[in-house]
């Protein structure tokens, strides 16, 4: 483990600013990790799902964790995605960037072959011994098509070397499964989604890994301390203000009110539902851009680029949640 250990609260997954050539935009990054600092967040994910982690080279991802670490200088813990479809590029990357000094992993398993449960449980097995850092299992079946049972998660997340999950199924029951059958002492689990971060700690969850504290840090970090203070009545309007954002990472179609009955209805489903994920990545950075910070909404090809329509559905957004850019809240 880590000196900086990783103990859960709200952890941003990080955009990666691109100049318009898309190479990295250091300075860029330096600022959206200093905003999230600021504003009290926990620590921070590098080179997660929304940080476009598979579209990187394998030195272009060492790259964004070197300039991330340096300005960081251990003042949060750091996690870095480590997605590979080979367990031998996997450890390679492990290996370089724990020697760069980065504080843990979230470890996805995407497929191209399908594979069974036991192939997934030797990975992990051999992923957790080439490393002391914590490794987080990174649940998301929409985008690594593993819908394992809730029990098949849950023997998984009690290997040896496996400090906790990031469950981005969106269901509430896996959820409470993993809490309760995992018997681990300092166990973490992390919400994928603010959308559910009461529901998550009221069961006993430790946090959230999400793309939406990467906009409104403060507000997420003053939903999760207000729940951890008893103040109950203040974290529940909190999230019903976190809520509000659900068009940014979902859809600008549809009405609010529809997109928060779906998400109650999603939530509560007994199994993960392998339904797809669409990228939002230029989505997020227009809303940081519009928000004032110094970044472009340019995401690697062939990611979607931002449109015109989805500029003007992101202004009406932000102008009516009333959100400021410099307290993210």
């Amino acid at each position: 483990m880590s000196s900086n250990e990783i103990r859960g609260g709200v952890f941003p997954v990080v955009p990666t600013p691109l100049k318009d050539d898309e190479t990295l935009d250091e300075a860029g990054l330096s600022h959206l990790l200093n905003f999230y600092l600021d504003s009290g967040c926990h620590g921070l994910v590098v080179l997660g799902s929304g940080g476009e982690y598979p579209y990187f080279t394998f030195e272009e991802k060492l790259q964004i964790i070197k300039a991330t670490l340096k300005e960081i200088n251990r003042r949060v813990p750091v996690i870095t995605g480590a997605g590979f479809y080979s367990l031998a590029e996997a450890i390679k990357f492990i290996k370089a960037a724990d020697e760069l000094g980065i504080d843990g992993f979230l470890i996805a398993l995407p497929t191209y072959y399908k594979i069974n449960f036991p192939d997934a449980l030797n990975f992990f097995s051999h992923i957790c011994q080439n490393t002391e850092k914590a490794v987080l299992y990174y649940h998301f079946p929409q985008i690594t098509g593993l819908g394992f049972t809730p029990e098949q998660i849950s023997r998984l997340l009690s290997l040896d070397g496996i400090s906790g999950a990031k469950e981005s199924s969106l269901s509430i029951s896996e959820m409470r499964t993993h809490l309760r059958s995992v018997k681990k002492e300092n166990f973490i689990l992390f919400s994928g989604t603010s959308f559910l971060l009461i529901e998550a700690l009221a069961l006993g969850g430790h946090g959230v890994i999400c793309p939406i504290p990467s906009i409104a840090p403060r507000l997420v970090v003053d939903c999760l301390n207000a729940w951890q203070d008893k103040n109950k009545d203040r974290a529940l309007k909190l999230q019903e203000k976190i809520l509000e954002f659900l068009p940014i990472m979902n859809s600008f179609d549809l009405p609010v009110g529809i997109q928060k009955a779906g998400l109650k209805i999603i939530s509560r489903l007994p199994l993960s539902k392998k339904t797809g994920a669409r990228s939002r990545h230029a989505v997020v950075k227009e809303a940081l851009r519009q928000l004032g910070h110094p970044i472009s909404p340019k995401v690697r090809s062939p990611l979607p680029q931002i449109t015109e329509g989805e500029k003007r559905a992101i202004a009406k957004l932000l102008g009516s949640l009333n959100i400021s850019g410099k307290l993210g809240a």
